[in-house]
Order: structure tokens, then C-alpha cells, then sequence
């Protein structure tokens, strides 16, 4: 009886590390996939949802916004592959039409953001200083006769852009805010 008993428990345990072995190879099967695939932009609906489920530490979000622009933003959208992306629009207070979009993008990942509407013409490019670091600062006019301006500038391995409906004084003291 005693041999019966050690049979038994040795034809368990096999079973047993056989179903383990099986569900850990599955888990890996499953996991394959999901490292390699691109994460599509999405929309979420805070700036703390952005930071938890992405895990991207630092979001830069102005502490500085113009009385006419709404906070929070009217949309938030992110992504962390292939490179991570975060992009924020806000609507003025009064009409909840455009006012501010900010871009925060990888700045291995060379992208340029478009502005909000048809860019008629440029008015005026100059640098200007963030924080000490040397940025573009880009007048426009957009359709619509709209003023459309946009200032880009890197910080902390993101390129940082602002494009508003805004002067640029006022885009520079939100950039400036963003610490």
C-alpha cells in the first residue's frame, strides 16, 4: 500500500507541474503578441488616467491658463507606442470653440504638429527662450482668418508644443508655466 500511495502522489505532482507548465506557456504565448503591437492613440478622460494606465511620469500641463481658456482639457488623447504621444485640447470658456492644443511627443519620434485648422500663412517665425531652452515661436493665420499661433520647444526628452487662438505673450507664459 505503500508503494500505491507514492505512485499516486508522484502521478499528482506530474499532473499538477504539467498544468503549470501549460498555463505558463500560454501566458508567454499570450504576451508575445501584445509586446509587439502598436498601441493606438485613445482617448482618455483625465490627465491622472493618462499618467496611471500609460505609466508616462511627467505630463506637462501649464499651471498658468489665460481666464478664457477652460480647464480641464475638452479632450485628452495618448498613446505610449510606438513613442509616446499626449495630446490636449481646450476650448475657451464662453463658446467652447478651439483655444489651446498641446502636443507632447517623444522628441526621438521627429513628429510635427499640425495646426488645429488650414494654415493660410505664416505671419512671422522667431526663437524665443522657455525655461532657458531655445524654442520657435510661429505667428500664423489660419482659415477662417483666425490667428493660429504655435510655439515648440524640448524639455526633458519631450518636444512640447502649443498651438492657440492666442497672443504670444499669453502662449509664452502658459510654456513657461509648464514645469
Amino acid at each position: 500500500m505503500g508503494n500505491s500511495l507514492k505512485t499516486k502522489l508522484r502521478m499528482f505532482f506530474t499532473f499538477a507541474m504539467t498544468i503549470l507548465a501549460t498555463v505558463l506557456v500560454l501566458k508567454l504565448l499570450n504576451w508575445i503578441p501584445l509586446s509587439f503591437q502598436k498601441e493606438d492613440m485613445r482617448k482618455y478622460k483625465t490627465v491622472e488616467d493618462v499618467k496611471t494606465k500609460l505609466k508616462i511620469p511627467k505630463i506637462y500641463v501649464p499651471a498658468y491658463f489665460p481666464e478664457h481658456i477652460r480647464w480641464p482639457p475638452a479632450e485628452i488623447f495618448a498613446q505610449k507606442k510606438p513613442s509616446v504621444m499626449i495630446i490636449m485640447h481646450f476650448t475657451h470658456t464662453d463658446t467652447q470653440s478651439f483655444a489651446l492644443s498641446i502636443y507632447q511627443v517623444d522628441s526621438k519620434a521627429h513628429f510635427e504638429p499640425p495646426f488645429r485648422t488650414g494654415i493660410l500663412y505664416i505671419k512671422k517665425e522667431s526663437t524665443v527662450f522657455v525655461n532657458g531652452r531655445e524654442g520657435k515661436l510661429t505667428l500664423a493665420v489660419c482659415s477662417g482668418n483666425e490667428r493660429c499661433n504655435r510655439l515648440s520647444w524640448n524639455e526633458g526628452g519631450y518636444s512640447l508644443t502649443l498651438i492657440a487662438d492666442d497672443s504670444p505673450e499669453n502662449i509664452l507664459k502658459m510654456a513657461k508655466s509648464m514645469l
